[in-house]
């Protein structure tokens, strides 16, 4: 699997489309204008399979309506979040799920704290962290929804399954990371 990152909209979040060889692809959080995103698709022959979100804040969902008619991917979304979108998603997650789009396998991983909803992706070595985890902090937890404990019980479980690893951390905002350097330089972890 490839990743191609696209820091979009007003917070610069990072949008990412992750693609196979099979030409298949998975867009995840299209938080701003999904121009270059849509033109990148287009222009490399790939077919959008699922749009991810990690969250329902606006900064990772401005782009969702367009990209989802300009794509026809249906929208992912953790169910506790489903309600901040301006129109319902295609499908609503729980975490625990499975889900292959072509040669792309993805896990979806619970991750409550920033949002009551957040998720994380993992796929291929790859998580798609959202605002839950970032290089050297962690997402804010005081917009509604968001819960201190609930985040730190969620870092706990990535600690536990990840800690030491070198999976690479794509975080919803900033600089790409890993999860070995998190353990030893975030104060959160």
């Amino acid at each position: 699997m490839k990743v191609t990152f696209f820091p979009i909209g007003k917070l610069m979040a990072n949008c990412c489309v992750a693609y196979s060889d099979d030409g298949t692809a998975v867009v995840v959080d299209p938080g701003g204008d999904p121009t270059p995103v849509t033109g990148f698709i287009r222009d490399n022959g790939l077919r959008c399979a699922a749009i991810l979100l990690t969250h329902g804040h606006d900064d990772h969902t401005e782009g969702v309506l367009s990209l989802r008619e300009s794509t026809g991917a249906p929208v992912y979304i953790g169910d506790s979040d489903g309600y901040r979108l301006k129109e319902p998603a295609d499908f609503l997650l729980h975490g625990g799920e499975m889900l292959r789009f072509g040669d792309i396998a993805v896990e979806v991983i619970p991750a409550p704290g920033h949002t009551e909803g957040s998720l994380c992706f993992l796929s291929d070595g790859i998580l798609f962290a959202g605002d839950t985890l970032f290089r050297g902090s962690v997402g804010r937890t005081d917009l509604p929804g968001g819960s201190s404990e609930k985040l730190g019980q969620t870092l706990e479980a990535l600690k536990e399954r990840f800690g030491g690893s070198d999976i690479t951390v794509v975080p919803g905002h900033g600089e790409i990371t890993d999860f070995r350097y998190e353990m030893e330089h975030n104060y959160f972890l």
